[in-house]
Formats: structure tokens, C-alpha cells, sequence
């Protein structure tokens, strides 16, 4: 999605600042939390003490300092600026929050958090919001437009509102539509294998797919992305999966006319695990093969295969605290391996298979590394129009290994689940508006 050619410096640095001091306004004089009390002296403790890893606890870390970042990368966003550039509004809202804004030592793990997963996670948000508006509705459509992309994107909906654009009309953006986008839901059960106390449980998945790689070279980031979330209830962690991944450039191998297309891509991603097995969070980069077979009748199969590079990973381990952060999960970088296969008929998804390994070094912690794997699988029969019911299958391991002796066995989660689906959308989502 192209930025406007129109950048509002002033608008975004304004917006900046306010996505700063709203939160420390906050914890400073609502929640009185001992680190909002900050002064000239707390800032330049902070530059001397340089940075470190913190001790917050797992979710703030890999949650919600990635939303927070979402918030600064969209100031730039909203106002005319590419990825890349947004990306440097979200780097200097984590760098100020971190010195400036808290009175302990600013924090790595946050820099990296915030910057990475405000960028992953703004840029959907912010595709989602401007797929969502459309500047030529009026009365009642308008209006859960506006506050439907307004919760997706609270930062585009405050420069839409200073900028007058709530209300007027004018005009869309031409590539304001993706060349397809699907929108998929299971609702059902799942039982699950494992030390939990409560092993079945009912499940709400949402998966978004926005783009198509195949249809043209991916030229901006984000051009394509999935997105997909898990709910699962009753129990003491409700969101136990959150994954954002987008294409950053992608290659044409293949002729676009051939029967089998090959395309070469760099994607980013991020993801959050919160299971029995696996609690992670991690900032990813990857690069692979994604490739598309057509088998008649309406057939077609994908594929891919992807390196991957973990620029930081949080993974929990045994319940032993870090001596320095007294945290029990451990920071440090990465990689692995992802490969995936899917059978369509149409636009319905009926089958997927994936594999994921990651291997992480410790840097901060009390492991020495960590080595994750998942498998995935499951199938769908179409009923009718968008409804059909299915089953499937997931694995979690982690093993983790200690240089204090200390041995801890592999820790596995196993689920199955059964569920009706529902999907909507698919190729040539709309014609752009004027």
C-alpha cells in the first residue's frame, strides 16, 4: 500500500508524543507505579546505566510492548509515511519510552519488541483499517466504518479526525482494496493432552488472509499477510496462539501463465505461543520458496518452505528465576525452519499441514538454549455457501538444556479439536473505489 504523498511531520511527531504520555499519565497518577516517577536525574541515570533486559512478566514483554509499538509505527503511518520510514517512528517511541519514560534501566528485549512487532503488527492494523473505511459512504455505514477501523486503529482514527477526514467525502485510494482477501472462523472444541486442568475446552479461531502473492511480485511490505488467532475457554490463558507474518519483497521464478508457480520471498514475522509446552514470543525474519500447483477442477495446492532468522525470542523454561531479572523465561536469538502445504477447492481451504523448528542461544537467562518444534494439521468439509466442519490435530515440544546440571524433560502439548468453519472473501475482493 503506497503512503500518500503528502507527509504530515508535525501531525505524527504531535501524535508521537501523545501515544507517550497518555500511558505515563496513567501509571504515573492513576496506578502511582513506582517506575512512572521519573525526573531529569531518572533520565540521566538511564544513559549511564545503558541498556539491559528487564523483569517484566512474559506478556507485557512479548504482547504488549509489540501493541504499544503498533501505536508509534502508526503515527508515521497515518500520515503519509512508508513502512520503512513508520518503522523509525516506532524505533524512536520505544527509544524515548525506554529512557525517558520509565525511571529503571532502559531495556533491550523492549527496544527489540517494539520496534519489530509495532511494525509487523501496525502495518496489518493498518491495512485491515483502511480496507474497512470507504470515503464515499455516508449515514449509518459510515459511521461503523469509521468505528470499526477506529478499533482496529486508534492512531489512524485520531489523524483521520484531526485531519477532517471522518466525515468528508472524497475519494478512495486506489489500491485501498487487496487483490483478495479471506476471512476464515472455527468455532468448536478441543481436547487437550497434557499437565492441565482443563482439558476440554471450547475454541474460537479467526484467520485472516489479505493479498495474493501469486497475482503480482510483492513490492511493499505487507502487500500479502496472514494473520490468525486462537481463543480458548475455559482456562487460565484464553489467547494461547497470535501470529502476524507478511511478505517484505517477493520474486517471480515462474512464467505466470505456468501450472506450477514458484515465487522467491522475504517475509516478517511475529508470533506469540502461550501453551503447556510452549510459552514463546519472538521477532522473526525469514526466506523461502512459495509455490502454487494447479490440478484441475478447481484444485490448486501451495506450498512453502522458508529459512528462518529469530532476531529475539522470550521462551519460558523450568519455573527457575533469573538470579539478575528474577524472570523464568529466557531471552536470546535464533533460527530454524518452517514447511507448509495446503489443498484449495476454489477459495475453500480443505487441508493444511505445517512444520515448524526453531533453535534459540540464550543471552539472558538460566538456559543455555532451547530447541521448539510444532505440527499442525487439519481438514475441512464444505457443507454449503460459506459453512463447513472439521477436525484437526496439534503438537508442541520444547526441550531446553541447562549448563548448571540442572536436566528438565521435553515438555510436549498434543490437542485435537473438531469444529464448524466459516469462510468468506476470496480473489478479486472488490474493485477499487473512486
Amino acid at each position: 500500500m503506497a503512503a500518500s504523498s503528502t507527509r504530515r511531520f508535525l501531525t505524527a511527531t504531535a501524535e508521537l508524543a501523545l501515544v507517550e504520555l497518555l500511558p505515563w499519565v496513567w501509571d504515573r497518577y492513576i496506578v502511582d507505579e513506582p517506575w512512572a516517577r521519573i525526573s531529569w536525574h531518572t533520565v540521566s541515570e538511564n544513559f549511564k546505566a545503558g541498556f539491559g533486559f528487564d523483569d517484566d512478566n512474559f506478556n507485557i514483554n512479548q504482547s504488549g510492548h509489540p501493541y504499544q509499538g503498533s501505536f508509534f509505527f502508526e503515527a508515521g503511518r497515518s500520515n503519509g509515511y512508508n513502512y520503512w520510514e513508520s518503522g523509525l517512528f516506532a524505533l524512536a517511541g520505544s527509544l524515548i519510552w525506554e529512557c525517558c519514560m520509565e525511571n529503571t534501566r532502559p531495556s533491550i528485549n523492549d527496544l527489540v519488541n517494539t520496534t519489530l512487532g509495532g511494525m509487523a503488527r501496525g502495518e496489518a492494523q493498518h491495512r485491515l483499517s483502511v480496507m474497512l473505511l470507504d470515503n464515499t459512504s455516508t449515514g449509518g455505514e459510515r459511521f461503523w466504518r469509521e468505528l470499526g477501523a477506529g478499533l482496529l486503529n486508534p492512531v489512524g482514527a485520531v489523524t483521520r479526525l484531526v485531519n477532517g477526514d471522518m466525515g468528508r467525502r472524497y475519494p478512495n485510494a486506489e489500491d485501498r482494496l487487496p487483490d483478495s482477501f479471506r476471512l476464515s472462523a472455527e468455532l468448536g472444541y478441543r481436547r487437550v493432552d497434557g499437565e492441565i486442568e482443563d482439558e476440554q475446552q471450547g475454541l474460537v479461531s479467526v484467520a485472516a488472509r489479505y493479498g495474493d502473492p501469486f497475482v503480482a511480485e510483492v513490492r511493499q511490505p505487507f502487500e500479502f499477510f496472514t494473520a490468525s488467532i486462537d481463543l480458548n475457554f475455559p482456562g487460565d490463558v484464553v489467547i494461547t496462539r497470535f501470529e502476524e507474518r507478511g511478505i517484505l519483497r517477493s520474486w517471480e521464478l515462474t512464467d505466470r501463465a505456468a501450472s506450477v508457480r514458484h515465487v522467491f520471498a522475504f517475509w516478517q514475522d511475529y508470533e506469540y505461543l502461550n501453551n503447556e509446552a510452549e510459552v514463546f514470543g519472538a521477532q522473526m525474519f525469514s526466506g523461502g520458496i512459495l509455490s502454487r500447483y494447479a490440478l484441475g477442477r478447481g484444485l490448486f495446492a501451495e506450498t512453502n518452505l522458508e529459512a528462518v532468522a529469530i532476531a529475539l525470542a522470550g521462551v519460558k523454561t523450568a519455573s527457575l528465576e533469573n538470579s539478575e531479572t528474577k524472570r523464568t523465561y529466557d531471552y536470546g536469538p535464533g533460527g530454524g525452519a518452517l514447511a507448509a502445504v495446503r489443498l484449495f477447492s476454489g477459495e475453500r481451504e480443505l487441508l493444511s499441514v505445517g512444520y515448524g523448528l526453531a533453535w534459540i542461544q540464550s543471552v539472558n537467562g538460566v538456559s543455555d538454549n532451547n530447541t521448539l518444534q510444532f505440527f499442525r494439521a487439519a481438514a475441512v468439509a464444505p457443507i454449503g455457501g460459506p459453512v463447513g466442519v472439521g477436525g484437526g490435530y496439534r503438537w508442541y515440544s520444547r526441550k531446553t538444556s541447562y549448563g548448571s546440571g540442572f536436566f528438565e524433560p521435553r515438555q510436549t502439548q498434543s490437542e485435537w479439536r473438531v469444529f464448524v468453519s466459516l469462510a468468506f472473501g476470496g480473489s478479486g475482493f472488490g474493485t477499487p473505489a473512486n
